[in-house]
């Protein structure tokens, strides 16, 4: 039945403080939790001649960096919720957080398990967490709650997360800056690596052909004799050139495995 009567609400929400209307004040407060206090004057009056919507904000409290208010209403949010005391806790920082809370009259309680509550946007909106017919006023009025026509409601918080936005930002701008510091880097390092591997290429021996003098560097194809001496196979093709011109022995054929070494260091 308690959860049929809870309901959530993003409403667009101005603050209007009376002064000398409440008492507040925190107790139990811890790194992470606190319980806040809100002593309305004059409640019983406020059920009967206020009209709906009309609500009692809290002075802003604090969980650490998370900013709290509680908003009571005591005759209700909208016409649906008339002549009930409606309860609402509301996210005033600027950034999310996530939060067990329980809202309390007396003996009546309502609360909310790992709640994640958006903070204000950029229109000045902020959501608001809670129930609107939360107390009856004739069960109000019946269980004697009101101390003279007072009533005292608290709300007890404990921070189960809080995403600073700020901190969020700066630590995704570090990403950013550190991928394209990455980036560049990446892109330095590669040319160097080129220009150097272009360098050793060009400053290593290649064999030399012993009749047309050139460099036998791929693709060219090679030739060699039975002592393994090497010319290119366009100075073989030659019909003069009959045998090895270093010392005369006959040619054997392709040179294979001299290719395959070459292209390994100039490919």
């Amino acid at each position: 039945l308690i959860n049929c009567l809870i309901h959530f609400y993003k409403r667009t929400f101005y603050a209007l403080k009376m002064s000398g209307m409440t008492e507040e004040w925190e107790e139990g407060t811890t790194e992470n939790s606190t319980k806040y206090f809100v002593k309305i004057k004059n409640f019983g009056k406020k059920m009967k001649t206020w009209a709906n919507s009309r609500k009692i904000c809290s002075e802003p409290f604090f969980v650490r960096s998370s900013k709290f208010e509680l908003i009571i209403c005591p005759n209700g949010v909208d016409d649906d919720s008339e002549n009930y005391v409606s309860v609402y806790i509301q996210n005033l920082s600027d950034f999310e957080v996530k939060i067990n809370f329980e809202i309390a009259i007396e003996s009546k309680n309502v609360s909310w398990k790992n709640i994640q509550i958006e903070g204000l946007s950029d229109d000045g909106t902020c959501e608001q967490i809670g129930d609107e017919k939360f107390y009856l006023h004739d069960d109000l009025i019946n269980d004697s709650v009101l101390d003279q026509g007072t009533l005292t409601v608290s709300v007890e918080i404990s921070l189960a997360w809080e995403e600073l936005a700020s901190d969020v930002k700066e630590l995704k701008q570090e990403v950013v800056n550190l991928k394209n510091m990455m980036q560049t880097m990446d892109t330095f390092l590669t040319s160097k690596f080129t220009a150097l591997e272009s360098s050793m290429k060009s400053s290593l021996p290649c064999p030399e052909c012993p009749i047309c003098f050139e460099e036998m560097k791929p693709p060219t194809r090679i030739v060699q004799c039975r002592t393994g001496h090497l010319i290119c196979q366009q100075c073989r093709d030659v019909k003069e050139v009959i045998s090895c011109p270093t010392c005369k022995e006959e040619f054997t054929g392709r040179a294979f495995g001299m290719e395959k070494h070459l292209r390994a260091l100039f490919c």
